[in-house]
């Protein structure tokens, strides 16, 4: 059976968007049309404490599943969930209130070898793309955002390799006849949103890049987890302040 199920179905107009719902009377509580329209998303509290330490920002509570902590016209926003699903949701919302940059920053399992990498495409293996994007089986990110973000991570020294990330719905499902699959195909890291934030930038005519940190490895038979390795957690830093010094 093909997926989604109705044919065509990212041709057909939704039956209320997320605009309505952030008009909807309920949802704001004040105006956010000085909301920034720059933004830079990410998993970790301990990127969010690394952020705020050093710099005067202000917070902007939309409601319990999206904050805002803002820095000059960049928006930082931690996701409070993982996955496709979640990041689409919280983009949708973000692009409705006039977000139109967005840098996903997450961590990935790393199919080779641990490190930092930019992504160049993500292959669809998740659910969400496939309700913006007709079928096809990789996303692209925003070359000239992607570009910009390479650029200052080379400002800062960072040792990188770009390439295709696997975008995956099932953590626990990535099989070991997937991984060497996919390792032929040159694909280096495996991760749960990347396809689906690509996808609705490209539907919604926004600007979307992505890089990760490899926290865990998944190319032997046995699989190495890093995720509190001192490191990481300083690779996370350096690609998260890349990513700020892009926007800004």
């Amino acid at each position: 059976m093909p997926y989604p199920n109705y044919p065509g179905k990212d041709k057909e107009p939704a039956l209320f968007n997320a605009k309505e719902f952030i008009t909807w009377r309920n949802y704001l509580k004040r105006d956010y049309r000085d909301a920034p329209k720059k933004y830079i998303i990410i998993y970790y509290p301990n990127i969010l404490r690394h952020f705020r330490k050093n710099r005067e920002t202000k917070k902007i509570r939309l409601y319990r599943l999206v904050s805002i902590h803002q820095y000059l016209d960049v928006g930082v926003v931690m996701m409070t969930g993982i996955g496709s699903p979640n990041a689409a949701v919280a983009m949708e919302e973000l692009i409705a209130l006039g977000g139109e940059y967005f840098i996903n920053i997450g961590s990935a399992g790393g199919l080779e070898s641990f490190g930092t990498y930019l992504c160049e495409k993500s292959l669809r293996d998740e659910g969400t793309s496939h309700h913006y994007l007709p079928d096809a089986e990789f996303a692209y990110p925003d070359k000239e955002l992607t570009l910009r973000l390479q650029q200052s991570m080379q400002h800062q020294d960072i040792t990188f390799q770009i390439a295709p990330s696997w975008t995956i719905d099932a953590p626990y499902r990535e099989t070991k006849a997937e991984i060497q699959r996919y390792r032929r195909k040159g694909i280096k890291t495996v991760e749960m949103e990347s396809a689906a934030i690509f996808a609705v930038a490209r539907a919604r005519k926004v600007q979307a890049a992505a890089a990760f940190v490899v926290t865990d490895l998944v190319s032997k038979d046995t699989w190495q987890p890093k995720f509190r390795a001192r490191s990481v957690n300083k690779a996370l830093y350096a690609l998260f302040d890349a990513a700020l010094t892009s926007l800004l």
